[in-house]
């Protein structure tokens, strides 16, 4: 393993500055399951047409049992990103690793196996520093070097690509708590819920725009892509399932997407890329979920509606803190109050390596 050398030598040498937003942008599904009585927001930014309805999907429920449910936990951390606070809300790196250690902990009680896919740097903080005793480890986004930093979904889309047997890919800020039906997860294409990503740019897809832009250049655009005339997308705080060669079409086409230097011209004229990671990631997956034919989707919520319905997510034991909701220190309390109480030596490892922030 290379060496790795990290940003802000000294005993701190994680830390990272507090970059919050205001308490009332944040919006986290499930959130009474990590922070109890902490006020519900309705939504994130969405554009969503009052009578849209999104395609059907197969939910799973608490108490469903799969005849072979998925038996392996995947998380990626693409470390170059995160670094340089591309597409990244925490308020600092002992939040950052304290959500690392829940996410994983939770998980790793329901899943059997367990898998990190990520760089040096991400192995020296996570195994070598915090201990998290991932049972299969790939350096593989050591390769992503020399990609833009604003693509902060690529070395998920990576990690999606080299799986081999089916499989959850779980965000680090997901929690999945105690009664979450895990053993009920066996569809082909498996993700968070449904979501509405109209092709009139009006929402924050703009999937329009990316072919237009693609086209005028000659690029590369998936064919799934092109001609899809669906307007929904799937949201990917996870996202796995048991169709391993449809997840790795899929990613390829995603990742020829972002690389390929025919495209580049396009990305120039579409910056800032952080806006576009949401298309390539989870528009194109709903573009070969629904393009054509069929597929067995199976979600944790129904609709984007019902993931903002506290009784739904309550009852899935389902916390995702999307976005701006990972820099507010009501929910970092109570993120702190988690782990210390339920993990303690994962908590005191932390406290030691970046301090009490």
């Amino acid at each position: 393993m290379a060496v790795v050398t990290f940003d802000h030598p000294g005993p701190n040498h994680f830390a990272m500055p507090y970059y919050g937003y205001g308490p009332g942008t944040a919006a986290a599904i499930g959130g009474h399951l990590l922070a109890p009585g902490f006020p519900r927001y309705s939504g994130y930014g969405e554009v969503t047409e009052p009578d849209w309805r999104p395609p059907p999907v197969r939910v799973v429920r608490p108490g469903d049992r799969a005849a072979r449910p998925i038996r392996r936990a995947v998380w990626s951390f693409w470390s170059i990103p995160y670094r340089r606070q591309h597409g990244r809300h925490w308020p600092s790196d002992f939040f950052h690793a304290l959500s690392w250690i829940l996410s994983f902990r939770l998980a790793s009680r329901l899943f059997p196996t367990t898998a990190l896919v990520t760089d040096d740097w991400g192995h020296e903080l996570l195994v070598d520093r915090l201990r998290l005793p991932f049972d299969d480890i790939s350096l593989s986004l050591n390769g992503l070097a020399g990609q833009n930093p604003s693509w902060w979904a690529l070395g998920k889309l990576h990690a999606y690509r080299e799986q081999r047997e089916p499989f959850l890919h779980i965000d680090n800020d997901v929690f999945l708590w105690r009664g979450f039906p895990a053993e009920g997860l066996d569809g082909e294409i498996v993700a968070q819920n449904p979501e509405h990503a109209p092709a009139s740019d009006a929402g924050y897809y703009r999937p329009s725009a990316v072919a237009a832009a693609i086209r005028s250049i000659g690029g590369f655009l998936p064919k799934e892509f092109g001609d899809y005339i669906g307007d929904a997308a799937l949201c990917t705080g996870v996202i796995g399932g048991t169709a391993i060669p449809l997840l790795r079409h899929y990613a390829d086409l995603a990742i020829r997407m972002v690389e390929s230097a025919e495209n580049q011209t396009a990305w120039r004229r579409l910056a800032p890329l952080e806006d576009y990671n949401l298309v390539v990631e989870q528009y194109l997956l709903g573009a070969v979920c629904w393009g054509g034919g069929t597929t067995d989707v199976q979600c944790v919520f129904g609709s984007q509606h019902d993931t903002f319905r506290e009784d739904i997510a309550v009852a899935q034991k389902f916390t995702h803190l999307i976005a701006s909701a990972k820099s507010d220190l009501r929910y970092m309390h109570w993120l702190t109050e988690r782990v210390r109480n339920h993990f303690p030596a994962d908590f005191e490892i932390a406290r030691r390596l970046f301090g009490d922030q």
